[in-house]
């Protein structure tokens, strides 16, 4: 799919306060903007800041910072209290030699399991990732 970049940096392995970040920090465009519609600014530092860290992480699936669960061949890092209050987050995640894809964001209203339609929706996102859809990071 040809057109604009569907993918932001959010940090590049190598950078940041030493020892440095281990894992590069994708985010698809529709992920932003889905967790941009419910969260705050500082909601969303929160959140973002919480990728940082993963990203510090020999393995991020299996984090010692986060709540992360696996849902098939993608993960969900969990959320709530403090500065999110109420708000029960799910953001949904890969892992793809070296980068951290951030795939979208809900806020979980239910008690139980990730919704099924929610599983559809990342794990096509996932696959499109996959596939090249979103592009890729590349290092300028």
């Amino acid at each position: 799919m040809d057109g604009p970049k569907q993918l932001k940096v959010g940090v590049w392995a190598g950078d940041g306060p030493p020892p440095g970040y281990r894992w590069n920090v994708g985010i698809l465009d529709l992920a932003f903007d889905e967790v941009r519609r419910f969260l705050t600014e500082d909601q969303y530092d929160h959140i973002a800041a919480q990728f940082k860290e993963l990203a510090r992480e020999n393995d991020p699936s299996h984090s010692e910072t986060a709540s992360i669960d696996k849902i098939e061949d993608f993960y969900e890092l969990r959320d709530k209290g403090g500065v999110l209050g109420k708000i029960n987050v799910r953001v949904f995640f890969g892992l793809d030699k070296g980068s951290i894809i951030v795939l979208g964001g809900i806020k979980k209203e239910s008690e139980g399991q990730t919704p099924a339609g929610t599983k559809i929706t990342m794990r096509r996102r996932w696959r499109k990732y996959k596939n090249g859809d979103y592009g890729r990071l590349e290092q300028t």
